[in-house]
């Protein structure tokens, strides 16, 4: 059973839909513990309610939950937006509003055992990124594919510890086209799963270039067309207990739409929906400049800013300081809502995130227990920096687990795969080991006092390079001894890492750099294909057992060499 403190605040996300989680903070607005549904149950965004959770959490000392969502549908009473440059052709009438949360939804709600607090979904998502930030003031912008309940999909917040997170405008579902959508449109045109693989998009962008015929199409399709785009999506299972929900393309309705681009590459369509995305939100920013709402900070929340290009384009309008939520998508608006409260409260001090390495963690026995069930011999290894980094210049791949596992989309060196980046074609055998087909090379680990050596301009975004949120532009020393972690447009994601809070990560990186001259090594996701990121040990060991990787090795010491 986890610890808390008293009157901690438990943050939930539950839609019925995806990417079920919880958060809870402390009295003071600490971080203190985070864990999506699909860690524990092994459904990739695994959206069921989040029992299996909820059961290890000490309820004598949770004070309130915090749920990012309404409570009842919401209708946006003045919908109209100033800085949202598409509205919908025909705008939805309150009839046609039909994103409610159903019974299900209202029987897991009240079967939680303290107060419950409702908190807007988009108010969250804004919530998880500013307080959190560590920034005294800010502009917020969220956006994402809508909620059940809200009025909302995205919107700009004026923040501050003074006032607190206020709107300056939001996007109404009922009256504004989403780009989100559209993006997820293309995912699936090109063959990928929608909601799921809008990352491979924007890996893929990068071999395209923008194409005025493709921009043609899909203006109509975000424009005249988008009520037939928006028809082929359908949500299953929602709010069921056993199956995961899904969103599906109903049976056949994307040939209708792919013959429109014949001829058009693969690569020039993902390049078009990456430019007209970024267009869209650099729009948006425009119009808030014109109307006067400026700051040097600006904190990005929501799903549409797991985009890292998108990211660094938003930096690039102007601000002196960026910061993207760390867990963005939904997961992480449950980190948002538990940080409402305490805000409301008048308890939030401490709400800056130190670290997002804030979930499971498993004792020494656990992991010899998962490695004797598995049939492994391990061996107990000292100074383990000198023996991994030794391993990792010699061209081999460690599965490394260490601590508690960090909540949010990546792999921060937790559960992570690092392997030396010096190699450029370690991207397609380390995806053939993984069975992973990825457009975007691995991202790199770098120490962060060689940050200035190895990227371009990483003033103003060094809180954000530590959650690995943005794509930045490599030196060409970085270009020249790591290729493997430097895109095809000359940029990469990296995490910065710090000696206080990953000293063991650290500690590598130091030897290997010590070792190669070379000052990042690659840190990938510790999965395989189409699984969730690993959380306990035995997930490591099957993971480890089902992959072709050289090494597994646990911060106890325990390592494993694939003979």
């Amino acid at each position: 059973m986890i610890g808390f403190p008293e009157n901690s605040v438990l943050g939930i996300n539950y839609s019925g839909m995806h990417d079920s989680a919880v958060a809870v903070s402390g009295p003071d607005g600490e971080l203190l513990y985070a864990c999506s549904l699909e860690r524990i149950s092994r459904v990739k965004q695994d959206g069921r309610r989040p029992d299996a959770l909820l059961d290890e959490i000490p309820w004598r000392n949770i004070a309130r939950v915090a749920v990012s969502t309404e409570k009842e549908l919401l209708r946006a009473e003045s919908p109209k937006s100033f800085l949202h440059p598409n509205p919908l052709v025909r705008p939805c009438s309150p009839q046609e509003m039909r994103n409610e949360h159903g019974r299900l939804f209202h029987d897991f709600i009240s079967s939680i055992p303290v107060p419950v607090d409702y908190v807007c979904h988009q108010l969250s998502h804004a919530g998880s990124t500013f307080w959190a930030s560590g920034f005294n003031s800010a502009l917020c912008l969220t956006y994402d594919g809508g909620m059940n309940n809200c009025a909302w999909f995205g919107g700009l917040y004026d923040a501050s510890f003074d006032k607190g997170i206020v709107p300056l405008d939001r996007f109404a579902t009922s009256g504004y086209a989403r780009i989100s959508l559209l993006y997820t449109f293309v995912t699936a045109l090109l063959g990928f799963t929608p909601n799921k693989h809008e990352g491979k998009i924007t890996g893929l962008a990068a071999y395209g270039a923008a194409s005025a015929r493709c921009r043609d199409i899909l203006n109509r399709f975000f424009g005249e067309d988008y009520e037939k785009m928006e028809r082929i999506f359908n949500w299953r299972f929602v709010g069921d207990k056993k199956n995961s929900p899904q969103l599906a393309v109903e049976p056949g309705a994307l040939s209708q739409f792919r013959t429109e681009f014949d001829s058009i590459s693969k690569e020039d369509i993902a390049a078009t929906v990456q430019s007209m995305t970024e267009e869209h939100v650099m729009d948006i920013l425009a119009k808030a400049c014109a109307h006067g709402w400026k700051n040097d900070n600006i904190c990005l929340s929501g799903g549409l800013f797991s985009n890292v290009k998108l990211n660094s384009r938003v930096r690039e309008f102007g601000f002196k300081n960026i910061f993207i939520s760390p867990a963005m998508t939904d997961d992480g608006s449950a980190h948002g809502a538990a940080l409402d409260v305490l805000f409301r409260e008048g308890r939030l001090k401490n709400a800056a995130v130190k670290t997002m390495s804030v979930g499971p963690s498993f004792s020494e026995s656990e992991i010899e227990d998962a490695l004797r069930e598995a049939g492994l011999k391990w061996e107990k290894i000292k100074q383990p920096e000198k023996v991994i980094a030794r391993f990792l210049a010699d061209g081999l791949a460690v599965a490394f687990f260490s601590g508690k596992m960090e909540f949010g989309p990546r792999a921060l060196g937790n559960r992570s795969i690092l392997a030396a980046a010096s190699d450029k074609d370690i991207n397609l055998s380390l995806n053939n080991r993984l069975s992973r087909t990825e457009f975007m090379p691995f991202a790199p680990m770098t120490l962060r006092e060689d940050a200035s050596l190895c990227y371009e301009n990483v003033a103003g975004a060094e809180r954000a390079l530590g959650y690995m949120t943005i794509a930045v532009k490599c030196t060409d020393f970085m270009k020249a001894h790591c290729p493997a972690v430097v895109h095809v447009d000359g940029t990469a994601r990296p995490q910065l890492v710090d000696v206080d809070k990953q000293p063991l990560i650290y500690a590598i990186i130091s030897e290997y750099k010590r070792i190669t001259g070379n000052p990042a090594i690659i840190n990938t996701s510790f999965n395989i294909h189409e699984e969730p990121i690993v959380c306990s040990p035995g997930d490591a060991v099957r993971s480890f057992v089902k992959s072709k990787l050289d090494v597994l090795f646990f911060d106890t010491g325990h390592m494993v060499r694939r003979t």
